[in-house]
């Protein structure tokens, strides 16, 4: 994966946490940690406040500190509906997005 492709990261990220939740566990952190994504501590957290400041995830407590912020209450974020709807929005312009890719492979003049 790219190093910096937040958007896959996100992506990933909440998939996990829904998967867990319709299996009703916790998703483990190596499912979700920096080091999945080959990605610096400080990016991860700031993907992580971001899907939380923008009402995807809950549960998390974010705490600044002189270094920077931290993340603490994994053990209880779960995915929020805004989050599921953004997985499912997404998929489906994939889908959308392969099929035009695949017309346009076929038909170049389209």
């Amino acid at each position: 994966m790219a190093k910096d492709d937040m958007f896959k990261i996100i992506y990933i990220i909440l998939k996990e946490l829904y998967e867990h939740m319709k299996d009703g566990t916790r998703v483990p952190f190596c499912d979700i940690s920096p080091e999945r994504f080959q990605i610096t501590e400080g990016y991860w957290v700031t993907i992580i406040c971001e899907l939380e400041e923008q009402g995807y995830i809950s549960g998390i407590k974010v705490r600044n500190t002189k270094t920077g912020k931290v993340v603490g209450g994994l053990d209880d974020s779960n995915i929020t509906l805004k989050g599921a709807e953004y997985l499912q929005e997404n998929s489906t312009m994939k889908k959308v997005h392969d099929v035009l890719k695949g017309i346009k492979d076929i038909a170049p003049g389209i």
